[in-house]
């Protein structure tokens, strides 16, 4: 059950009220009550009091047979302009014949004023007092009947009725005004005091309790400004040394970053040196077999391109018109002669690969450029594909190239190695453009498009190349950047245009991925950092 809440202002106005009302009840009922009572009993023994002296007057008189006295004994009473009537009753009894049961009857011997009709057995109500004093003499015995009006005594109760009514509107009044100033010196500081703890409590230390008066409350309100103040230096001091906290904070979380950002340098300086330790190894003993495979297989080429042509020149002294009547020759030495042309060519064929791929070893081995150029990345791809356009092969050039720039307003800048990177752009294109190449030989309807598209992101720039033509199975794809594979013939794919294409994509704190779906599309896409987001760039 919920408890009603009494605010302090509530109980002094309960308190005041209930006051006032018991001392209005107290003044304007039980007081006037009790002196309207006394006043009566007063009355009421003045008018015993009146009767009991006209009835020793009239006893008097008639033990004296004084009947003039009798008259100046009511004469008493007469001059009170209260007196209703006064009566001199004679009491008389009668006895029965056989003198056995007697009868008191009761007449007014003398009464005033004397044509007023008088009832002997009247009593007293709120307009009148009745009164009655027996005596008794010689010759009459009786008692004297008093009536006095109430009329002063009503009059009187009224006055003080209305003296009470004023008294209690005074007392109400005073106590209204008393309630009002408990209110004002007591419940509106409490609550003042109460309604700046509360702001206090929500952190506004500047709340201050103005108190003018010396009582424990205007003590209580120089407490709590005190209170206030402290805990306002404590808050400042507390903040003074949180600031100092988070300054030395953010020195020590930029030390540490710079400490892992050296660790992470050194840890990658420290491989890098390694890998190219093993490189500088493996790459000098490779460069020399590449240089001494170079030569040999220019041998093995050229001597198989002089022994096609001396086959030809065989086989034309060996035709049917020279030697018709030689079966021998024309059954078994020309099908011979062809057979050996044949093998001849597929040596020269995959000797001419084995020298592109030799080559492809000995470009993956030079050394690399290391003057990164900051460039306009949309400037540079439009100027890479437009010289694509212009040296592409002649089975390449119908095919439409489309370029989507995108825009940052911002930021558009990248830090490349120009030469890499037109490599990695030129590779990616003759690789869309030879599945384009393909599909167009098996659909003559197919309308074959590359689209290039640059996407800008805050920290980086996409470079999108999208084909429509083959697309690459799930399988080819787990190996599309291991070096040596590739999706083309012998003759025409050496495997190592995309693995050098990543090497140099990461030599930029890129990456290269690919997106496809058989006979549908293929969709490379190069992600490299914007120039504002790295602040240096060095190849492996």
């Amino acid at each position: 059950m919920q408890q009603i809440r009494l605010t302090v202002k509530t109980k002094i106005w309960m308190t005041v009220t209930t006051i006032v009302l018991l001392f209005s009840f107290f003044v304007l009922f039980y007081v006037p009550a009790i002196q309207g009572r006394n006043l009566l009993n007063n009355f009421n023994k003045e008018v015993q009091n009146d009767a009991n002296t006209v009835a020793l007057g009239v006893k008097i008189a008639m033990t004296e047979q004084n009947f003039q006295g009798i008259q100046t004994a009511m004469d008493y009473v007469k001059r009170d302009p209260l007196l209703r009537f006064v009566s001199l009753v004679q009491s008389d009894t009668t006895w029965n014949a056989a003198h056995t049961q007697y009868k008191l009857t009761q007449t007014i011997f003398k009464t005033y004023p004397e044509k007023k009709k008088i009832d002997i057995n009247a009593t007293s109500d709120d307009s009148t007092v009745v009164k009655r004093a027996p005596f008794t003499s010689a010759m009459m015995k009786g008692n004297i009947l008093l009536a006095f009006s109430t009329k002063e005594i009503v009059q009187s109760k009224r006055q003080i009725r209305a003296t009470s009514l004023f008294f209690s509107f005074l007392v109400f009044s005073i106590g209204i005004l008393i309630g009002f100033a408990l209110a004002k010196n007591i419940s509106v500081p409490i609550l003042q005091l109460r309604d700046a703890a509360t702001r206090v409590g929500r952190g506004d230390l500047t709340q201050r309790v103005l108190s003018k008066s010396r009582d424990e409350i205007g003590e209580l309100g120089v407490v709590f400004n005190e209170m206030v103040a402290d805990l306002a230096m404590a808050r400042k001091e507390l903040e003074n040394r949180t600031a100092e906290l988070i300054v030395e904070k953010k020195k020590s979380d930029d030390l540490l970053e710079g400490l892992q950002k050296t660790l992470a340098d050194l840890k990658e300086t420290q491989a890098q040196l390694i890998r190219q330790e093993k490189f500088a190894s493996i790459g000098q003993l490779t460069k020399g077999l590449v240089d001494r495979l170079l030569n040999p297989l220019s041998y093995i080429t050229n001597f198989a391109a002089v022994s096609n042509e001396l086959l030809e020149e065989s086989k034309e002294a060996l035709a049917p018109a020279n030697y018709a009547s030689d079966e021998h020759l024309q059954t078994e030495l020309l099908p011979l002669l062809s057979l050996i042309e044949s093998n001849t060519e597929k040596i020269k064929e995959h000797g001419s690969s084995l020298t592109r791929i030799v080559r492809s070893m000995d470009k993956l081995l030079q050394s690399k450029a290391t003057a990164f150029i900051e460039s306009d990345i949309n400037s540079f791809v439009e100027a890479q594909v437009t010289l694509y356009k212009r040296e592409a092969d002649t089975a390449y050039q119908s095919i439409p190239l489309e370029l989507k720039k995108g825009y940052n307003k911002k930021h558009s800048a990248v830090k490349l190695l120009p030469a890499e990177m037109s490599f990695v752009l030129a590779s990616l294109l003759n690789n869309a453009m030879y599945s384009l190449v393909e599909k167009s030989a098996k659909n003559t309807d197919f309308k074959p498009k590359v689209t290039i598209e640059t996407l800008f992101h805050s920290e980086h720039v996409e470079i999108r190349i999208r084909d429509n033509g083959t697309g690459i199975s799930e399988v080819e794809k787990n190996q599309l950047f291991s070096p040596f594979f590739t999706t083309k013939p012998t003759s025409k794919g050496t495997g190592l245009g995309l693995f050098i294409s990543q090497d140099i994509v990461r030599d930029h704190k890129g990456s290269i991925s690919v997106e496809t779906q058989p006979e549908a599309y293929t969709a490379f896409i190069i992600a490299l950092p914007l120039a504002h987001a790295v602040a240096g760039l060095a190849p492996s």
